[in-house]
């Protein structure tokens, strides 16, 4: 869908029921409806949730998924993730080194998963099935939506947030009000997201330029401020370097960037069919994902020492930084938790789809958002560490299913597979992957006090995503060149040989 065509549309049924206004009590379930849900006319959206896009769809420069990335990762993820990092007692250089290679490792992982879009044509998870099999491909579907569903609550909350301190201007106000206000903010925060991935891929796109230029300038003026405001780094050059802490950081810019990993394709299968495309495709996504989230986590970085927040994130903290241009900065965590919502929830839809769920968007959309929103009702009021905590494990799931996925489709398979229901395989070497790991998984005893073997060995640093990362891309090398075990309900004939 052309963007002359997605807002004529969207803005005359707004219009219908904004100007000429319906009364009544589902005025709003009305408007979201009628406007964002239900089908629209025929030529305008897409709908190749699963399926392989078509050559003549596949007209995207691979170039746009610069924009696409760039935008989606100006967020406030990244931005906290900055403050966060201050208080860990590293000196000034080594944590900009540490941040610095987590963001080109992590983005180096996202672009070859966006190699994969323009070589298949199909979504992330239809190509994962490809390699662990119909059945097998589910699992990683089920993971991937509690992985989508998660981030899409995290920025649901923070940009609600942002919100209402807009709306209270930072103001004490009564419980009733505040629960009344938790509601409205997450609601309609939740109907911006739905305008910007209703119409598919094209108007995400679109709106992730938009925000690539809205953000990139917003948090330019948060430099100027800091700038101004100044910088003194010499108390944190007197900190002495700690592996611990360089690894710690490391780990934590890296576990966030790398979950990206699992969308890549839901975007860059729209890449024009071309022989050079592919590696196009990958490069400019970890340009746009690499610079946008080392960026924005450095301003966070050099934000929270200019104001000495020893690790503490607030709205309120804008107030005393930028003045009366604090607005800026709460208007700057809200359109950068859209940004990456409209990310999260289309590939959401994507993730519930590939689970064999056939349903439309009508359907679809409202459950998603009626899930994010009482998720954010839930923890809104106690976002604390033990829900990031539990995203943090959930990645878990993510580096040994890349290490596999690199494995097959570079180094085994070739990108010809097996029809099966399960390829044992590349499972087995999974959950050994997993299973090596499990001793380092310092994250799990941290937050649900679950005993670790190897617990503070490495003072706290969560290691076993690389771990997990190396051991299943060595034992699915391993496994296919000594012990193939071929997929359930597979016969010899070619019918039953498939390509991703």
């Amino acid at each position: 869908m052309r963007k002359d065509e997605i807002f004529p549309y969207w803005g005359s049924c707004l219009y219908r029921h904004v100007v000429i206004f319906k009364a009544g009590s589902d005025y709003i379930l009305d408007v979201i409806t009628e406007c964002m849900i239900n089908p629209v006319p025929e030529g305008i959206g897409d709908d190749t949730m699963t399926q392989s896009v078509e050559p003549s769809q596949r007209t995207v420069n691979p170039k746009a998924l610069f924009y696409l990335w760039f935008g989606s990762n100006l967020t406030v993820a990244d931005f906290v993730l900055g403050v966060l990092v201050e208080s860990f007692g590293l000196s000034f250089y080594y944590t900009i080194f540490s941040l610095l290679i987590a963001n080109l490792f992590g983005g180096a992982l996202v672009g070859i998963m966006a190699y994969l879009g323009p070589e298949s044509g199909k979504g992330q998870m239809d190509i994962s099935k490809g390699i662990f099999g119909e059945s097998g491909g589910r699992g990683f579907s089920g993971l991937q939506f509690l992985n989508t569903i998660g981030w899409l609550t995290v920025n649901l909350i923070i940009s609600a947030r942002a919100l209402r301190f807009m709306i209270t201007g930072g103001a004490a106000i009564s419980p009733s009000e505040a629960y009344i206000l938790e509601g409205l903010t997450l609601a309609a925060t939740m109907a911006v997201i739905i305008i910007t991935v209703i119409y598919g891929h094209k108007s995400i796109k679109l709106f992730e330029k938009a925000m690539s230029v809205v953000l990139g300038i917003l948090f330019l003026v948060i430099i100027v401020f800091i700038l101004r405001s100044g910088i003194n780094v010499a108390p944190y050059e007197a900190y002495p370097f700690s592996i611990i802490n360089f690894t710690a950081i490391f780990m934590l810019a890296f576990s966030y960037i790398m979950s990206w990993g699992p969308y890549a394709s839901d975007y860059s299968r729209y890449v024009k069919i071309g022989a050079l495309n592919p590696r196009r495709a990958a490069i400019w996504t970890m340009a746009g994902v690499t610079i946008a989230s080392f960026g924005v986590e450095m301003i966070g970085y050099l934000f929270a020492i200019s104001l000495d927040l020893n690790g503490v994130f607030s709205n309120s903290m804008f107030v005393s930084s930028l003045g009366i241009f604090w607005i800026l900065g709460s208007i700057t965590i809200f359109l950068g938790g859209v940004a990456a919502n409209s990310i999260n929830l289309y590939s959401n839809m994507m993730s519930v789809r590939s689970l064999g769920f056939r349903a439309g968007r009508k359907i679809i959309v409202p459950g998603i958002a009626v899930t994010a929103i009482i998720l954010g009702a839930v923890f809104f009021n106690t976002f604390s560490d033990y829900f990031e905590g539990f995203l943090y494990v959930l990645d878990y799931w993510i580096t040994p299913w890349l290490g596999v996925m690199i494995a097959e489709y570079f180094f085994v398979r070739r990108k010809e597979f097996l029809a099966g229901r399960i390829n044992w395989s590349p499972v087995m070497a999974y959950l050994l992957g997993i299973a090596v790991s499990i001793p380092f998984m310092d994250t799990i005893q941290y937050y649900f006090g679950i005993p670790i073997p190897l617990y503070g060995i490495t003072g706290g640093s969560d290691i076993s995503y690389f771990i997990s990362f190396v051991a299943a891309f060595m034992f699915t090398l391993i496994l296919e060149k000594y012990l193939r075990i071929y997929p359930v309900n597979t016969a010899s004939s070619n019918e039953d040989k498939g390509s991703i």
